[in-house]
């Protein structure tokens, strides 16, 4: 069984929360990796502030949940978040106000805002809110409410209230957990509220999704495919054909990047 390292470091935890406290050893013959690769995998745990590693054993601290920092989802798939950005870049006009969610992905978008001008950056992350600020000529505002521990996303009701209340964005830019033939999911309640609200307050919104997510599975329906909350879903591969179908069939353009 090949696991990919997000996948490795989501099953670890997942055997701590089960076990609390196992050996080194013990948690090699469960994960059926080579002891390098788990020394390299508790390294980046340890780094995260998840995981405990002392004497020979490893134990989930108190505080750990299952959300990993922002900079190891933005790290996973790179380069094709950078093609998915640069496609959902020429979709930005002049003038627009547009909201970036505090997905992984979108951390690639603000590097292809060159050459546009009057742009308004509406966004619940800090790092990308970090980014935004470092380019000329765009105006960036920042949802107020609960910065979510290590996703550098601002959720919550006062987050919810803000973005309602305050903001009407021309586009919205999201990204998600997973999707498959009945609809686009999400792995968080809290950002999934979040992204519902960017949906109904923006004239439009635009999905970018790799096609790993084509194959997970998660528990929390941000939307149906037939509920037209979502304009159009920018990905890198063709799903399957059900996928493909059930999208067409209720107009949302799909775009496969080059």
């Amino acid at each position: 069984m090949n696991l990919t390292k997000e996948e490795r470091l989501k099953k670890i935890i997942d055997l701590l929360s089960k076990n609390k406290r196992l050996s080194t050893k013990k948690l090699q013959q469960l994960m059926q990796i080579s002891i390098s690769t788990l020394r390299r995998d508790l390294i980046t745990l340890e780094n995260t502030n998840s995981i405990q590693h002392t004497h020979g054993y490893v134990s989930l601290l108190e505080n750990s949940n299952v959300e990993f920092t922002y900079a190891i989802r933005r790290d996973k798939n790179e380069a094709i978040k950078k093609k998915l950005c640069k496609q959902a870049a020429q979709i930005i006009t002049d003038g627009a106000a547009i909201f970036l969610d505090g997905s992984s992905t979108l951390a690639f978008l603000p590097r292809y805002f060159s050459g546009k001008s009057n742009i308004h950056v509406i966004t619940n992350n800090i790092h990308i809110a970090s980014e935004v600020n470092q380019l000329k000529g765009i105006d960036l505002s920042v949802i107020g409410g609960e910065v979510s521990y290590r996703s550098n996303s601002i959720v919550g009701p006062r987050a919810l209230e803000d973005l309602k209340t305050n903001y009407r964005p021309n586009v919205s830019f999201l990204s998600c957990s997973s999707l498959d033939e009945n609809g686009i999911y999400m792995s968080d309640e809290n950002q999934t509220l979040l992204k519902r609200t960017a949906i109904r307050v923006s004239n439009q919104t635009i999905l970018l999704v790799d096609h790993s997510k084509f194959t997970k599975n998660d528990y929390i329906l941000l939307c149906d495919y037939n509920d037209k909350d979502i304009h159009t879903i920018i990905t890198d591969q063709l799903p399957s054909k059900k996928i493909t179908e059930n999208i067409q069939s209720n107009g949302i353009n799909l775009i496969i990047t080059k």
